[in-house]
């Protein structure tokens, strides 16, 4: 006679989907950006493995959901649906980059200017873990991207105003698209990263102090500095002036 006792395998089977399930939920509750439990955590939590905590977070992952960032943790990403159509936007082309980076430099002075006034010390905190983690020199340029994107995310999710969120969150493919650009270039030159770690790293220290005006400078400028670097890397009639 069959026993009606579940056999390990099947048990673990329904912890990982218990996993799966509470990251799916969490990740959806949660902005863009915001960091989850370690795997270390979530093998405490329930109790498993961390093999299968592993194959619960992969297959969430592989759904979108997620981002796994060496070094940083795991993080929530934005979904892909909803954002912006610009038609015929070539981003390997300098002209276009330098558009994005006007819009750019409007929203990062006022997200860094509001986030000032309103961070927490939890805020704060992440964000020193973000331009941490940006400033790994042993980052591939497309962790790079992801690092620097996070960074400013977590500035707008420090403004604490849903809308910026989702504003930030409509924009996000372009956003990436036009930061992967600028740090292909930066990665040509170690004076750009360089460049890119300080200007992240005062602009972090303006929002700790909460010196609005200073981070808005600084965040406003820090765009405007992207588009330098652009120009001195290429001829600078190929990429228009902002304002």
């Amino acid at each position: 006679m069959m026993s009606d006792k579940p056999s390990p395998a099947k048990g673990v089977r329904r912890l990982t989907d218990t996993i799966a399930e509470y990251l799916i939920t969490t990740a959806r509750e949660l902005a863009p950006g915001s960091k989850l439990p370690s795997e270390n955590q979530l093998a405490r939590q329930f109790g498993v493995s961390r093999s299968a905590v592993r194959e619960a977070v992969s297959g969430v992952a592989s759904r979108g959901l997620l981002e796994i960032r060496k070094g940083a943790g795991m993080f929530v990403r934005a979904p892909l649906i909803g954002n912006l159509e610009f038609g015929g936007v070539d981003y390997s082309n300098l002209a276009n980059t330098a558009k994005l980076l006007e819009i750019r430099a409007g929203l990062d002075a006022a997200a860094a200017r509001i986030a000032a006034i309103r961070r927490t010390a939890d805020e704060v905190k992440f964000l020193q873990e973000m331009n941490a983690a940006a400033s790994r020199a042993d980052l591939a340029i497309t962790e790079a991207v992801e690092a620097d994107l996070a960074f400013h995310l977590a500035i707008v999710r420090a403004t604490r105003n849903e809308y910026f969120v989702s504003i930030q969150t409509f924009l996000l493919e372009h956003l990436r698209a036009g930061i992967r650009f600028t740090r292909t270039l930066e990665s040509y030159s170690k004076e750009m990263v360089e460049e890119v770690q300080r200007e992240h790293t005062e602009i972090l220290q303006a929002i700790e102090d909460q010196d609005s005006d200073r981070a808005a400078r600084l965040a406003e400028q820090h765009v405007r500095n992207a588009r330098s670097r652009m120009r001195s890397a290429f001829a600078s009639h190929v990429v228009p002036d902002i304002g």
